[in-house]
């Protein structure tokens, strides 16, 4: 039975291989395209733990999701604020 798989995942193997060298390369993308994909917004990770949990979760996100997290969490302590009174 193991024979018969493996020589059954070489087969699909070589038949991929001559299909990809059959088919001709993809072309390049356009410079302005190429550094757009290679581009990724940078990412910063920590690790959460979320209430009532004991297990973290790594979190990543992107300084603009950062800090529009922070001005969200600013505006809701200030109308939390605002409608207690101020106190």
């Amino acid at each position: 039975m193991r024979l018969i798989s493996a020589s059954a995942v070489a087969v699909l193997l070589c038949a991929s291989a001559a299909a990809f060298a059959a088919d001709e390369s993809p072309p390049s993308p356009a410079p302005n395209e190429a550094q757009a994909q290679t581009e990724k917004p940078k990412k910063i990770c920590h690790m959460e733990t979320a209430t009532g949990s004991v297990m973290p979760k790594r979190v990543c996100r992107t300084p603009e999701q950062i800090e529009a997290e922070r001005r969200a969490t600013e505006r809701a302590r200030a109308q939390a604020e605002s409608s207690r009174g101020g106190v």
